[in-house]
């Protein structure tokens, strides 16, 4: 879409910050394009988790319980396949955390700042908590002079002005504005009509058809019992670390910092939790906060006590999560069909058959994994970020119309649905008028003109309201 000067969050919708967009711009620049730019990221991201956590540690207490405590948890803050901009994210709110525990508040605002052109998500929330920190901060210090402020407020607001000015040089000021604020985001979770259109919370907490017998049995060993009592926990010490500070009358980083991680996780589980499986993203500053706040107790009995308790519930959940991780990679293996990516047998002879019409036919692949044109040029893809409701403007939309209108055979992704394809009445109305010739595992096969040998079927297909809809 750059490619064709299409600005993002204007012309084409995207909900994320620009500058992950620049920074794999330039990785792929230099090193080509396609995953093993992503897979070296992914290392160095991996690589500054482990410099993170040791240096909160070090902060922290030299004791090996804590020590013991992030290793009972580590497969649960080790993100396979990650998301890259909130890698980046993480990465800015988690340092951002740690300068603001080693009392260095006004760098932590600096750090906080890079997550907020990543995602404009909880980031934002962060550095309005620090500039609230450090303007509280400068209010009970004896030199209250403006120059104080200032020189407080100074690397955080640099940083902004540095990033905005950058990535308004590269990609507009019209992107850079559309993209630094959380509104397209909004506009997706909630819809247009201004009600919540994801709730996944819920499934998340409570799965449908689960009695209460499924969580006595089941989830005292899985992610979702530690999820739940170290949420809980970190409210009680939020709680906690906010009344100590108010009796003594003076702010304490620490104490700050659990109370951070503490207005983060919940306004993320009450308002912000909007994807399947998007807690990962946050699970490593529920861990920050909770061993903080446990090293906060006063009786070294408690926290050996509440130590020992988060070491035994994170080895049930660890356990969980390496049987759940096991099971996602058997029966996988690798193919040059899949350009040596892992997936099930089926699916490479799938694609060997998608890539056998595409070498004669125009195909369009309608799918949410856009990037298929990259690893398959015969395959065409939308020309759009995803094909999800409520994520394309209007010359988003336009432009996927008329990739179908002139696709020879249209490939219908059904493993990622694409929700807008089964809702969007032009694009159901152009596939009712060609012939459905394959309804396999993973995808449908639509014809404009099918070969002589063909036999069109119809096709019912399950509606994301799960309903069925003859087409």
């Amino acid at each position: 879409m750059l490619a064709e000067h299409l600005r993002l969050g204007v012309d084409a919708f995207y909900q994320y910050g620009l500058l992950p967009v620049l920074i794999q711009r330039v990785l792929f620049a230099i090193f080509g394009r396609g995953y093993w730019p992503m897979i070296g990221c992914t290392v160095v991201v991996l690589i500054l988790m482990v410099v993170f956590w040791a240096s909160f540690l070090r902060g922290l207490s030299s004791r090996w319980l804590y020590l013991a405590a992030v290793v009972a948890v580590a497969p649960l803050l080790l993100w396979v396949n990650p998301n890259f901009p909130y890698s980046l994210v993480q990465l800015s709110m988690l340092f951002a955390l740690l300068l603001l525990v080693e009392g260095r508040a006004d760098a932590a605002l600096a750090v906080s700042v890079i997550g907020c052109f990543s995602v404009p998500s909880l980031p934002l929330l962060l550095t309005g908590l620090l500039a609230v920190y450090l303007a509280a901060d400068w209010w009970f210090n004896s030199d209250r002079s403006i120059r104080l402020l200032v020189r407080r407020f100074a690397p955080g607001v640099l940083t902004y002005v540095v990033l905005f000015v950058g990535l308004s040089a590269y990609f507009g000021v019209q992107s850079t504005l559309a993209t630094a604020l959380p509104m397209l985001g909004l506009k997706f979770y909630y819809g247009s009509a201004g009600k919540m259109d994801y709730n996944d919370l819920k499934g998340f907490l409570h799965p449908a058809g689960h009695s209460l017998k499924y969580y006595l049995a089941y989830y005292i060993v899985t992610p979702i019992t530690w999820w739940i009592l170290s949420t809980l926990a970190l409210a009680v010490m939020g709680a906690r670390a906010i009344a100590v500070m108010i009796r003594s009358g003076r702010l304490d980083p620490r104490h700050a910092a659990v109370a951070f991680c503490a207005a983060l996780q919940i306004f993320f589980a009450l308002a912000a939790y909007k994807g399947d499986g998007q807690h990962i993203i946050y699970d490593p500053i529920v861990v920050a906060g909770v061993l903080l706040g446990i090293s906060l107790l006063a009786a070294p009995r408690w926290q050996n006590r509440a130590l020992i308790l988060f070491i035994g519930i994170g080895l049930c959940a660890q356990l969980s999560q390496a049987r759940l991780t096991l099971a996602a990679w058997r029966g996988t293996q690798r193919s040059p069909i899949t350009k040596n990516l892992y997936a099930e047998p089926e699916y490479a002879a799938q694609m060997a058959k998608i890539l056998e019409i595409a070498s004669t036919n125009k195909v369009l692949m309608m799918s949410n994994a856009t990037g298929v044109h990259g690893y398959y040029p015969t395959i065409g893809s939308p020309d759009a970020w995803f094909l999800m409701p409520h994520q394309q403007l209007p010359a988003d939309r336009e432009r996927i119309l008329a990739g179908v209108r002139a696709a020879e055979v249209v490939v219908e992704d059904t493993t990622h649905v694409p929700y807008f394809t089964d809702r969007d009445p032009d694009v159901q109305a152009q596939l009712r008028s060609m012939c459905l010739t394959d309804v396999t595992r993973d995808f449908q096969i639509w014809w404009r003109h099918p070969p002589e040998s063909a036999t069109c079927k119809i096709n019912m297909r399950n509606t994301r309201s799960g309903s069925e809809q003859p087409n």
